[in-house]
């Protein structure tokens, strides 16, 4: 997508001809790594970087908004500090991706209203909430909550809130649907809700987040059974109903194609949540305010050490000598004249060779009926493509797989990729 914004000014295309693309993400952190790539060239330095200091931004952000719930410096220090324990944190936070991004606009826009109210000034918020949609359209959760403690509290600023949210949000993405001719619309919209879901991973999902916050989640409902007051107004029920968005949303990740980035902003609010009920259970009966340590600990062991078979490096430093057959890939398509399409994207990207289609992403749409691949069939028919890398998205694309399977030969495999040749 940032090669395409870079080289046309929009990477958006219509899927009538090449590239075979979904951009199924908003312009902020896509644009950052299009402005990098013209200015550095092609890296995944830049978006690993920008990646790492949004996960960096997401502790200082909830460092922030736990120093207002609670009394003192250490144990909000000792909260922020316990997102970064999970393998999905670990494993995900030096990703060119935008969750960590997205995230990061949105707590920084909860802070911003729990320090100065809904609708006082409330535009420093706004505008991170807005930058929260623009770099992932479902960031939504963090305005959502702050609208029902609104709606809840019969605030007569509800409507005014909700229309300096939503008008400037529906002009900017309108604008923007204008200016790629309707693309952005159907890419960001019925191309990404073009999804197959597995409803099967969503069970064992839940319960994985359940285990590696069990501690948490126990602080909690003994807070709302002591102490249910704390979470009937103000931050409280914010930070509550912000947390149940969560647990609602999670079941999205069921979606074919989700991985570990599901699991952050539930953990991230589950964090913020234990720590408004150290506070209230603090506040009623001290004793246990001595007791925080003991908790914090075993949260920190539990979510750490909950999924110890999933805390892996990366497979290029588990297994070296496998390693070692990336860059037979990438020798191989630096030698190989002419259109080259491949799984593995950054072998095109990082070689300056442009990409023709993203297997993923058509194979949801065309199966849906949404694009038609006789085109990518037909050149595949006549041999145009003289190297083709395949994982195994690439068969599932309708015509496209079976012509494949009968003009194309295998030409060596390398780790989880095939090469292949025309016939």
């Amino acid at each position: 997508m940032a090669q395409l914004l870079a080289a046309r000014g929009s990477y958006f295309p219509d899927l009538h001809d090449y590239p075979y693309l979904v951009a199924n993400y908003p312009p902020v952190f896509i644009a950052a790594v299009a402005a990098a790539q013209k200015a550095l060239g092609p890296s995944l330095v830049f978006p690993r970087l920008l990646g790492l200091l949004a996960t960096l931004g997401i502790l200082v952000a909830l460092f922030a908004l736990l120093r207002r719930l609670l009394a003192d410096r250490w144990t909000p220090l000792a909260l922020a500090a316990l997102f970064a324990m999970p393998w999905f944190v670990t494993t995900w936070a030096a990703l060119g991706r935008v969750d960590t991004m997205a995230i990061l606009f949105s707590l920084a826009g909860l802070a911003v209203v729990l320090r100065q109210g809904p609708t006082r000034r409330a535009w420093p918020a706004l505008v991170l909430f807005w930058l929260a949609f623009f770099t992932k359209q479902n960031a939504v959760l963090v305005p959502v909550a702050v609208a029902f403690d609104l709606l809840l509290s019969r605030d007569r600023r509800l409507l005014r809130a909700a229309a300096a949210y939503a008008a400037p949000l529906g002009l900017f993405l309108g604008l923007l649907v204008l200016a790629t001719h309707g693309e952005a619309w159907r890419h960001l919209v019925p191309y990404t809700a073009a999804a197959i879901y597995e409803p099967e991973r969503m069970g064992l999902a839940y319960l994985h987040l359940a285990l590696v916050s069990a501690p948490l989640l126990l602080l909690v409902v003994a807070a709302l059974a002591v102490v249910p007051g704390a979470f009937a107004r103000g931050p409280g029920r914010v930070l509550l109903v912000y947390f149940l968005l969560n647990l609602a949303n999670f079941a999205t990740i069921a979606k074919a194609g989700a991985a570990q980035n599901y699991f952050l902003e539930p953990w991230a609010a589950a964090v913020l949540l234990a720590g408004l009920a150290l506070r209230a259970l603090g506040d009623h009966r001290p004793s246990a305010w001595h007791w925080r340590w003991a908790a914090l600990l075993l949260a920190a062991a539990v979510a750490r050490y909950a999924y110890p078979s999933l805390d892996r490096l990366p497979q290029a430093l588990r297994a070296p000598e496998r390693a070692r057959e990336f860059p037979a890939l990438v020798r191989l398509v630096r030698e190989t004249p002419g259109d080259v399409l491949s799984e593995n994207l950054s072998l095109l990207v990082l070689n300056d060779r442009p990409v023709l289609l993203e297997p993923f992403g058509v194979f949801l749409i065309a199966r849906q009926g949404l694009v038609s691949t006789d085109r990518l069939t037909a050149d595949c028919q006549r041999g145009r493509f003289p190297l083709v890398i395949v994982e195994h998205r690439m068969w599932g694309i309708p015509g496209f797989g079976d012509c494949l399977a009968s003009r194309y030969r295998p030409a060596g495999d390398y780790g989880p990729y095939q090469a292949l040749r025309p016939r």
